[in-house]
């Protein structure tokens, strides 16, 4: 596994997926995936934007290279720069035009992201900014703990659409208790630790009793991502809190979605729907939570990851083209003439899995609180 992280690392770092070019306007933002097929980067996303910064925070407790965060103070301040530019987090820019849609998501994770890299650059301009996003979150949450899922950022109004899955309220949003949990910790704001526990609490309205997560409130379609990311939010819930009941439920879920791995290691993206995807983002997604699971209390669980990483090792890009070699496809679609490969190297593919990767090969020994404080 050393050899694929290594290369999973130098694809982030050295292919271009982050502008690293001072004069380029953009400098700090991180791409969406490099179009196999166009040979480009494409989509500039400050979501994932916020995950390189996070990413950057669990390199920086394995090797203390200063490097970190020279490129951490860059992608801090390309965030800083593009909230202060258009008044919140928009999703993304195509082709040089700004998207004015905010969504709540996306803010929770440049939130957590921002005061990972706080924690180790220790810049207090970075603390004032992650609880500048943090405030901006709580005008999203309703009183039952459920998010607003996006803003308008042209109208200042909070719109839902049911024709796409992300602009509806869903399970993935209890992943935003993340930073509110996280600010605590640094503030030791009690109100924040409220605020987190009423996103946490409300996994009771997405899990079904067979320990699934429905992606909306009352519908039965399940998508493997989202549920990942509810027990992302969950566990680190539990680590703050020791609230059994958020243990229980990510158990739960993690035992649901083992049922339905397939013989090749892989698991179907979305289960009740219309769409027939196997993505290897949720696959390290998973990983990462067996092994936060078993730092725990030891489970047969943790037997299922030699599966589960054959697979998504298989993802993995060989190539002598350097935007590609070393990063992670986003996965496969089915068609009728079977599974097809997506000729995109994606970037969040790529974090999760320089996570899983080293996980796998160096849990052993490790709490759970030295784990679950890295996740993102």
């Amino acid at each position: 596994m050393e050899q694929n992280f290594e290369k999973t690392k130098n694809w982030l770092f050295s292919s271009g997926v982050l502008i690293l070019d001072e004069n380029d306007t953009n400098c700090g933002g991180v791409y969406s995936f490099f179009d196999e097929k166009k040979n480009e980067f494409s989509f500039l996303y400050p979501e994932i934007t916020g995950y390189f910064l996070s990413s950057l925070r669990f390199l920086y407790d394995i090797e203390k290279n200063p490097l970190i965060l020279d490129l951490g103070e860059k992608i801090s301040n390309w965030l800083i720069q593009l909230f202060d530019t258009h008044g919140g987090i928009i999703q993304g820019i195509y082709s040089s035009v700004p998207q004015n849609l905010s969504y709540s998501f996306d803010t929770s994770i440049c939130a957590k992201g921002i005061l990972d890299f706080y924690q180790i650059s220790k810049n207090e301009k970075n603390l004032d900014f992650g609880k500048k996003l943090v405030s901006e979150l709580e005008l999203f949450i309703e009183n039952d703990g459920t998010f607003r899922p996006l803003k308008n950022l042209r109208s200042n109004q909070f719109e839902e659409s049911k024709k796409l899955w992300y602009k509806q309220k869903g399970c993935l949003h209890i992943k935003c208790a993340m930073p509110f949990f996280q600010l605590y910790q640094i503030t030791k704001n009690k109100d924040l630790l409220k605020k987190g526990c009423n996103i946490c609490d409300t996994y009771s309205k997405f899990q079904n009793p067979d320990g699934s997560f429905s992606l909306h409130l009352e519908k039965n379609t399940i998508n493997l991502h989202t549920l990942c990311y509810a027990v992302e939010g969950l566990l680190y819930g539990y680590n703050v809190t020791k609230n059994e009941k958020y243990l229980n439920a990510s158990i739960k879920a993690i035992e649901w979605a083992l049922s339905k791995i397939s013989d090749d290691g892989s698991i179907l993206l979305w289960f009740n729907s219309k769409y027939k995807e196997k993505a290897a983002y949720p696959i390290a997604q998973l990983i990462r939570l067996i092994i936060l699971l078993n730092s725990i209390s030891p489970t047969n669980l943790i037997n299922e990851t030699k599966k589960l990483a054959s697979f998504l090792n298989s993802n993995q890009a060989k190539s002598e083209n350097n935007f590609i070699d070393g990063g992670f496809y986003e996965g496969f679609t089915k068609s009728i003439f079977g599974w097809k490969k997506i000729p995109k190297i994606n970037s969040w593919t790529t974090m999760f899995s320089l996570q899983a990767l080293y996980w796998l090969d160096n849990h052993e020994g490790k709490s759970f609180k030295e784990l679950v404080e890295y996740l993102y």
